[in-house]
């Protein structure tokens, strides 16, 4: 059979298959079994199982793995009850059954599970399993624990995974951050691993520790290239040390891997707006605008940029979108003031006025424009709210007796 399937004759191997469960010996099934899931071949792997289970009822952790991989919770569940808690494989059947309660959402159950497995045997990869599930549910103390329990070179070679990262990322969770920065530069002393250098340079940058974080980033830059967006955190680092240059290069280089992160088209924009390239923020911000689910952030710096630009015009189509952010229809009202559209704005400054009531900017504008239009009663309230928040303010204190 195996002969024929290494030749892609499906046919003649399923012919064979069928010679074998009749006449073959049970070990030697047990064993195409065995090879034939470990191959994906589940349905004839689950077929010889379900042949030998009266005679091996160990395998009712086979047919439990199968019944899962199929979408079968509930036949899954039934196998595994079938296993004694006499049996060897008992511990084994409750990190199955653990397993099948975390795909129904239930990882409080599965911990359970695990921990009473963790009760009866010491198998390192049932405490690793402990651990996983207490960082998973936010038990962090209590996965310290489990995986400082660990060898975690063996752990590394068994599960490709080092107890010294987790254990810095449940410090970090915790707060402890000069303990998670000691835990994970061990993990990389000991293994290279992009995902644990990306995680440190993250918390040292937190940390406001930008140098040391740029350090490590650059190491990620270097070594790992490809790894999956480490650019937007580096670029802001190195932008935290006053290196906007480079932070503008590395943001740029971001963006030829996903020209569409609009994170890091508004970041290219920030960057280049600080460098005094206004085209270059206009442009990055005009395609963040093009990608952008939530335009509220492009809309604001697009029109900060306009209205500094005296481009008025271009600032009215937004008063189309639907926006919520009440600086971006200020800008939108002061458009319309300064096109002498007074109505409009008039209309627009009334709606903004409860939300920056306390703003001495916005008052200020507001009561020269309601003086414009002739309400003057109106200007002199809000002028007497803006002298009680700016109360040296002789010119409006001047204005205030002239209403």
């Amino acid at each position: 059979m195996l002969l024929a399937l290494e030749e892609q004759d499906l046919e003649q191997a399923n012919s064979y298959f069928e010679q074998a469960l009749s006449s073959d010996t049970n070990e030697e099934l047990l064993d195409l079994a065995d090879y034939l899931e470990s191959i994906g071949f589940f349905p004839q792997a689950q077929q010889i199982y379900q042949k030998l289970y009266p005679l091996y009822p160990d395998l009712a952790l086979n047919l439990a793995s199968i019944a899962s991989d199929d979408g079968d919770l509930e036949g899954a569940f039934a196998y595994l009850e079938e296993i004694a808690s006499s049996s060897p494989l008992y511990p084994a059947s409750l990190l199955a059954k653990a397993d099948l309660y975390q795909q129904e959402g239930l990882a409080d159950v599965a911990r359970e599970k695990i921990l009473e497995a963790s009760q009866i045997s010491d198998d390192p990869l049932l405490i690793l399993a402990l651990a996983e599930i207490n960082f998973e549910l936010g038990y962090f103390q209590e996965a310290i624990k489990n995986y400082a329990s660990l060898d975690n070179r063996l752990i590394y070679q068994e599960a490709g995974l080092s107890t010294y990262q987790r254990i810095g990322l449940c410090y970090a969770n915790l707060g402890k951050f000069e303990a998670a920065i000691e835990f994970l530069e061990k993990a990389l002393e000991l293994e290279y691993d992009e995902a644990t250098l990306f995680e440190l340079a993250l918390l040292l940058a937190d940390q406001k520790e930008y140098q040391r974080a740029n350090l490590y980033f650059k190491q990620l830059d270097t070594l790992s290239p490809d790894f999956e967006g480490y650019e937007f955190a580096y670029a802001k680092s190195l932008h935290a040390e006053h290196q906007t240059e480079q932070a503008l290069e590395m943001a740029k280089q971001g963006l030829q891997k996903n020209p569409f992160d609009s994170q890091l088209l508004l970041l290219a924009s920030q960057l280049s707006y600080e460098l005094h390239d206004q085209k270059g923020a206009e442009d990055y911000l005009l395609r963040a605008q093009v990608e952008a689910d939530d335009l509220e952030e492009v809309a604001l710096r697009l029109t900060n940029l306009y209205l500094e630009q005296e481009r008025y015009q271009e600032i009215l189509p937004f008063e189309q979108e639907e926006l919520d952010n009440v600086l971006t229809r200020w800008n939108i009202a002061r458009a319309h003031q300064a096109l002498e559209n007074l109505e409009q704005a008039l209309e627009l400054f009334r709606d903004l006025a409860r939300d920056l009531k306390d703003n001495p900017e916005f008052l200020e504008q507001f009561i020269y424009l309601l003086r414009e239009l002739g309400q003057v009663q109106e200007a002199k309230s809000y002028a007497r709210s803006y002298l009680d928040l700016v109360p040296d303010d002789v010119s409006m204190q001047d204005f205030y007796q002239d209403l």
